[in-house]
């Protein structure tokens, strides 16, 4: 058996195959000595250069692509100066989840975009087709809206204003029948968020009409302009331009490039699927209100949808405090999930095995970089295959079905923990090889002087 001090002289030996001397090159460049018209950019970059326009392109890649549902709304809850901070850490904390989220498995991001976008397309030709009977305006933007929870109906409202004493005109109130008893009409005392479904359904039973809302007026509760998106689009085209621009010419690129290049990719995608989708909606806008309760009628409808659509927490809380949850709805059938997964791990994972043959500060790093890259590329394959090619033969093996059921969920487990776990091999490799990059890495190409960010 080792004595201590043969302990202590074998981790010291076994740490010195791996670890290196911290080395620093401080370069010198030539200032002009007298005035000039045009002074070249250094044909160099140092590492600070490459962390901090990475970091920023993932930053559009993960925070400012985020489109998310419109958030629990505070109404006169929590007043004051603490309130604001509270309900501002709230919203910062909800969005840097998602970001977080989004970091660790971008394609779930996709599925959410790519889902939505779905949906939308599949329900907006029959609303569309109500909205042109009503004489409104209707577009896609519309219906990503209502399918964001951006819609609500109001009872009991108090912005419908009136006229004042003594004019021409007297006040005509809205006349609504409504059954006291109705234990439905507790609700009528809050506002309701009215999801697409909700919606369709109340115009097709003709139970109301659809109102005239400008698209105007969505795109000013949206905080994400055109602009923006062709700003953060053309970060992350830059990006990629500077990756291809260094691999025609034979330079080294680090292998944080190579992931924000993965990320890039995933972030293209996401725009283009949440391109008419309002961004960062605060408040919703109001869709229809009533001086009175909400006719009992319509309430059980919004009620019914609530109750099946929301979970079981949600049941019995006022459905305006209620939270619209960040999900989606798509057919099972179409295994949308499957599909977007699959290309989504593969969009992502795939750039990560253009530094197969990359510099690693160790062989066996290389070889876990090989492997995981492999794995989180085909990861979508794997789950289809287990899940959709062999559910037919276990189903027909003489087996009880639940334990089956119950194994492949502990499959899933198995999968997605591996990917996980590759997954933060991957992010923390990225960061760790940046100080390790052979001295190519460090030459400048044109895209140097391209006006970007970082």
């Amino acid at each position: 058996m080792l004595s201590s001090r043969g302990c202590i002289f074998v981790l010291i030996w076994a740490y010195s195959q791996v670890a290196q001397a911290y080395t620093k090159f401080e370069p010198e460049c030539t200032n002009p000595k007298e005035a000039v018209n045009f002074v070249s950019s250094p044909p160099t970059r140092g590492t600070l250069d490459i962390l901090w326009s990475s970091l920023f392109t993932i930053f559009a890649c993960t925070w400012s692509v985020l489109h998310l549902n419109v958030p629990q709304q505070r109404v006169n809850r929590d007043p004051g100066i603490l309130g604001d901070l509270k309900w501002g850490i709230k919203t910062v904390l909800s969005k840097t989840k998602w970001m977080l989220y989004t970091v660790l498995a971008p394609e779930v991001l996709l599925l959410y975009a790519v889902a939505r976008l779905v949906s939308a397309w599949e329900q907006h030709p029959e609303i569309k087709a109500f909205a042109d009977a009503d004489r409104v305006p209707w577009t896609l933007a519309h219906t990503t809206f209502a399918d964001m929870g951006g819609f609500v109906v109001r009872g009991r409202s108090d912005r419908i204003g009136g006229v004042s004493p003594g004019s021409e005109m007297p006040t005509a109130p809205i006349q609504t029948q409504v059954n006291e008893s109705d234990p439905i009409s507790d609700y009528a005392n809050e506002w309701y968020i009215l999801d697409l479904k909700t919606i369709r359904r109340l115009r097709s039973e003709g139970h109301i009409t659809l109102p005239c809302i400008l698209k105007a007026e969505i795109d000013d509760h949206s905080k994400g302009d055109t602009f923006t998106k062709v700003i953060a689009a053309t970060q992350i085209i830059w990006t990629i331009a500077n990756a291809i621009t260094r691999a025609c010419r034979g330079l080294a690129i680090s292998q944080l490039e190579v992931s924000v290049v993965a990320f890039a990719v995933c972030a293209l995608l996401i725009y283009a699927s949440y391109w008419y989708s309002p961004k960062d909606v605060s408040v919703p806008i109001t869709f229809l209100q009533w001086r009175g309760p909400v006719p009992s009628t319509i309430a059980k409808i919004i009620v019914k949808g609530v109750v099946s659509t929301r979970p079981k927490r949600y049941v019995g809380v006022k459905t305006g405090q209620a939270p619209f949850r960040n999900t989606f709805a798509y057919d099972n059938k179409s295994r949308l999930d499957v599909y977007t997964l699959f290309w989504g791990a593969f969009f992502f994972g795939g750039p990560h095995l253009l530094a197969w043959n990359f510099t690693f500060p160790t062989p066996a790093e290389r070889i876990i970089w090989r492997a995981t890259s492999l794995y989180c590329s085909s990861v979508g394959l794997i789950i289809y295959f287990f899940f959709y090619v062999l559910e037919k033969p276990l189903k027909n093996l003489d087996i009880e079905w639940s334990n089956t059921s119950r194994f492949l969920d502990f499959l899933s487990y198995i999968i997605m923990a591996i990917y996980l776990l590759a997954r933060l091999f991957l992010l923390v490799e990225t960061f760790r090889t940046l100080l390790f990059l052979p001295p190519s890495a460090y030459i400048a190409t044109w895209t140097s002087s391209v006006p970007m960010f970082g």
